[in-house]
């Protein structure tokens, strides 16, 4: 059982660490978007005089903005969904230090292994519903970002633990 509340302990801390750069890239990823749209509408508004000439010009940016904003809620994710993994982000935050207390009283023998067997089964069936919520938003997992971490993850417990993830 210690073993497996290890595995849980790293885990938890890995899925903190994941969808928190998930959130960062995905919320850059939106605001540049945003920003292009946002300046190519006004440039469109603002420089209306200047389109009278070029008038086939215009219409392709303005073909461009509206198609891109009709594609966006498949290719970016909303700000509904990010808040839903900012939630998540928080929920594995408060998971990793619950099971690192159980970890530590485990440990320092406050805890028999039925106890902590009992807190850790009572803990892990919290995740169910965030874990359904996460499968419902974020359907494929980002290599790039996963190598990231791994690299952050095993910085953290190198450091904690003074051991390897």
């Amino acid at each position: 059982m210690r073993n497996r509340l290890w595995y849980e302990l790293t885990q938890a801390k890995h899925n903190e660490t994941y969808i928190c750069l998930i959130v960062a890239q995905q919320r850059r990823l939106l605001n540049f978007f945003n920003v292009i749209i946002t300046v190519f509408s006004s440039a469109g508004v603002m420089g209306w005089k200047m389109w009278d000439k070029l008038p086939v010009i215009a219409c392709i940016i303005i073909a461009l903005i509206s198609l891109g904003k009709l594609i966006q809620p498949h290719v970016l994710p909303s700000e509904k969904q990010i808040e839903k993994l900012d939630k998540a982000n928080d929920f594995y935050f408060n998971f990793y230090l619950k099971l690192e207390e159980i970890w530590f009283d485990h440990e320092c023998e406050r805890l028999t292994d039925y106890e902590m067997q009992r807190k850790f089964h009572n803990l892990k069936q919290t995740e169910r519903e965030v874990n359904l919520e996460l499968n419902q938003i974020h359907k494929k997992i980002n290599r790039n970002i996963e190598k990231m971490t791994k690299l952050e993850c095993d910085k953290f417990f190198l450091k904690a633990f003074n051991t390897p993830n």
